[in-house]
């Protein structure tokens, strides 16, 4: 089977292809690929924790959230913005609108 698929590789075969020169399904064809890729992989090491060192976070320049309303009012939003002060803002200019 490594050498069918190896063969795909050098020709440059689609799946459809290779199922149609070996005479297999795609779906094994699929399957034996991936059982010998599991095989070459290097076994898992059994450390549950591994050294991490904690940075601060580079703060990354956030746009401010836009909003326009029905009657044209633009209103820029920082990122860091007080949820109480927007609704009061919001509330007054929905009862002017």
């Amino acid at each position: 089977m490594k050498r069918l698929l190896a063969r795909r590789e050098r020709h440059g075969w689609s799946w459809p292809e290779l199922s149609r020169h070996c005479g297999l399904p795609v779906w094994k064809l699929h399957w034996w690929r991936s059982r010998l890729s599991r095989r070459r992989r290097p076994p898992k090491s059994h450390r549950a924790f591994v050294p991490v060192q904690v940075v601060e976070a580079a703060r990354r320049d956030v746009r401010p959230l836009e909003m326009v309303s029905r009657s044209g009012i633009r209103i820029l939003v920082p990122a860091d913005f007080d949820t109480d002060h927007l609704g009061r803002v919001l509330k007054a200019l929905a009862s002017s609108c």
